[in-house]
């Protein structure tokens, strides 16, 4: 649902990674555009993007200007959800084409869970609090923080250098 003043876009997601049927919980993100123009990093706009994506797409899937509840945000050229082994060979195809190499050792370093811990290392590096990250990310657990631990310790060493310069204030 997409709703103004200020745009807010708010949909449902697993509650976990166990809650594969997206029934556990529903999120809200505001429109980060401002008074720009949309950009392309924008929740709200990237949502109404897809949405009329899958309008165009799916036609027969939308009554009354609102999609069936079967159809994914995400879905298959067919509709359908997508598999996990198929989303990670396009997170893996994405990677390739971008230049991202395997580790030296052999082992991926891309995988399916590679946008989730990606997702959270790029909110830590933007000083988002580690509760926010964990809700965001819906994490019921601790396993957050190992994946946003080098950016905590980036932030921490600027925090410390600073405080080398100009002393505790």
């Amino acid at each position: 649902a997409i709703s103004s003043t200020p745009m807010r876009a708010r949909w449902h997601l697993p509650s976990s990674k166990c809650d594969q049927r997206g029934l556990g919980v529903a999120r809200s993100h505001f429109c980060s555009c401002g008074n720009d123009k949309p950009r392309k990093d924008c929740p709200v706009h990237a949502l109404l993007d897809q949405r009329n994506w899958l309008r165009k797409a799916f036609p027969d899937k939308w009554s009354a200007g609102i999609p069936d509840a079967s159809l994914p945000l995400f879905p298959t050229a067919s509709g359908e959800h997508v598999e996990y082994s198929v989303m990670v060979s396009t997170i893996r195809h994405a990677a390739h084409l971008l230049g991202v190499a395997d580790s030296p050792d052999g082992s991926e370093r891309v995988s399916g869970h590679s946008l989730r811990a990606t997702g959270a290392q790029g909110l830590a590096r933007r000083g988002a609090d580690l509760w926010s990250i964990q809700l965001l990310g819906r994490w019921g657990s601790d396993a957050v923080k190992g994946y946003v631990r080098e950016a905590h310790i980036e932030a921490a060493s600027t925090w410390a250098a600073r405080v080398g310069r100009t002393g505790l204030r």
